[in-house]
């Protein structure tokens, strides 16, 4: 009867020992993903993970392909399948092209998106497909709004129909969702493409006497259009004034990143972080 009790008492601390592992497992495996901006090296197209104070998620778009599993699967614990927010900034194939993917994989609870649609890409129908099968709250950007997740601010700032853009001019780069993100490690700004044509109506919106734009200001700058000449405009980095940028790119046809745009980030002071040869970016 001793030698039972003795064997079950043993069999208790065991399985107790084991409850405490798994549970500073987890607590140790989740921690240090809390409060980051990952930039994922995706090739020619962007995306980046933004994790919380509170624990959440939110990935800004998912590159061309499924390659975004792999980098999501890297970053995260290999446990957690939960995606708080997916926010696509356009529907450009390199912005949301690995979005279905996502929306497979993942339980995903929030999409925020623009309101554009392309019918006849097939990138949209598969989109179409798994966000009906997921089921996710779903919201349109359409004006000015704040947004809170934990103790981080998000600020809305595009699109908005009073910055008077005609988006047809630029396929749609200039109706991205443009918008700012502050937390305990600094001020981000998230431009998707946006072009020139967007950057001169939020300075004529949201600055003054061109010295003066709060709203734009940031410490880190995610370069619009992959560093593209179309875009980063000389006033725009001015008022920005970025510490640092970074340039989502990979191999492509079309000269991304601008040397002239690198040049103009350079006249400011600014350190210019690409993904084609840093790979991943964390800011942590």
């Amino acid at each position: 009867m001793e030698g039972k009790r003795k064997k079950i008492i043993i069999l208790a601390a065991c399985f107790l020992l084991l409850v405490l592992g798994g549970y500073f497992y987890y607590r140790n495996s989740t921690l240090k993903y809390f409060n980051s901006v990952t930039f994922f090296d995706v090739g020619q197209g962007d995306s980046a993970l933004i994790t919380f104070d509170n624990g959440q998620k939110m990935l800004v778009d998912c590159g061309v392909n499924r390659k975004i599993l792999s980098k999501l699967g890297s970053a995260m614990p290999f446990f957690d399948r939960t995606i708080d927010y997916l926010l696509v900034t356009h529907p450009d194939g390199d912005h949301y092209g690995g979005c279905p993917a996502v929306l497979e994989r993942y339980d995903v609870k929030n999409v925020i998106v623009n309101g554009d649609q392309k019918s006849n890409d097939p990138y949209w129908v598969a989109w179409n497909k798994y966000l009906k099968l997921e089921q996710a709250n779903s919201k349109i950007i359409l004006g000015k709004e704040t947004m809170m997740i934990g103790s981080s601010r998000f600020d809305f700032l595009s699109p908005d129909e009073s910055l008077g853009v005609d988006i047809n001019k630029s396929a749609g780069n200039n109706h991205s969702i443009v918008f700012s993100l502050a937390n305990s490690l600094g001020k981000f700004l998230f431009t998707g493409d946006m072009e020139n044509l967007l950057e001169n109506a939020l300075i004529n919106k949201y600055c003054s006497g061109f010295e003066k734009c709060s709203e734009l200001k940031a410490d880190y700058l995610k370069v619009g259009h992959h560093g593209s000449d179309s875009s980063s405009g000389a006033n725009f980095i001015k008022l920005v004034d970025p510490k640092f940028t970074i340039v989502s790119v990979g191999p492509n046809k079309y000269g991304h990143p601008s040397l002239r745009t690198l040049r103009k980030i350079s006249r400011e002071g600014a350190q210019i972080w690409r993904t084609d040869q840093l790979n991943d970016i964390i800011v942590k």
